[in-house]
């Protein structure tokens, strides 16, 4: 293992990083991140401008000690829950493949 191998494994993942596949798995990727973030924070967006601008309607009683606003946080709870199991869902379909591809052919020398 002299300076060269380095040199040359550095090398290689360079032109990975560079390929079109990692750049179709990055922007995959980014695409459910972005979409996840959107619909995550504008569900406590509304949720926080609900509770600041119209308290009364997060105390508005549904039965026994729940409320609109213990309501929302289980909500809360469950689209959490639900953008976990969407994330693993399309990792699963969309971005394990092409990053099995993208590493078979990456270490097709070393195996």
């Amino acid at each position: 293992m002299g300076t060269m191998d380095s040199a040359a494994n550095g090398d290689r993942y360079v032109a990975v990083y560079e390929s079109a596949q990692f750049k179709t798995l990055r922007r995959r990727s980014n695409s459910f991140i972005v979409w996840a973030s959107v619909v995550f924070y504008g569900w406590w967006f509304v949720g926080i401008s609900l509770a600041a601008f119209v308290p009364d309607f997060f105390r508005t009683g549904l039965g026994g000690p729940m409320n609109v606003g213990l309501l929302f946080i289980l909500l809360s709870l469950l689209l959490v829950v639900a953008i976990a199991v969407s994330y693993l869902r399309f990792a699963r379909e969309r971005l394990d493949p092409l990053s099995e591809q993208i590493r078979a052919d990456l270490e097709g020398d070393l195996r």
